[in-house]
């Protein structure tokens, strides 16, 4: 299968459907499984730290989550459900504005990624 991609001021030909566009990818992490929790996904990115002049290092995370975060040492998952003042994150980390995400990984650590760092997701190359 081949397709045409058009992405600012260049065309490129893709070959075969081993790509995925950076707006389905975050669909995809938005999803829920039949209990209510984001689905597991695979994701490899590069890290970059413009203030510390760091970065370049390829991170693979093979069973991911999106989350928000820890509220009282618990995990909390994105259900888009009003929690009550009382349990609410002190500083809001404005995940859109900073085109960030969190991912819970398998062994329960919470990683911030960079979607735009992100270069392969489920095995599927990314382009946006």
């Amino acid at each position: 299968m081949s397709f045409i991609i058009h992405a600012r001021y260049r065309t490129l030909a893709v070959m075969n459907s081993n790509y995925i566009q950076l707006s389905a990818v975050l669909d995809l992490m938005n999803q829920l499984d039949d209990d209510g929790k984001p689905v597991k996904f695979q994701v490899k990115f590069v890290t970059a730290d413009r203030i510390r002049c760091t970065g370049g290092e390829i991170i693979e995370i093979q069973s991911g989550r999106k989350c928000v975060g820890n509220r009282n040492g618990k995990t909390v998952f994105d259900t888009r459900q009003k929690a009550d003042e009382s349990s609410s994150i002190s500083r809001q980390p404005n995940h859109w504005a900073n085109s960030t995400r969190n991912i819970l990984l398998a062994n329960g650590a919470i990683r911030k990624v960079h979607i735009r760092l992100i270069i392969e997701f489920n095995n599927q190359k990314v382009f946006f």
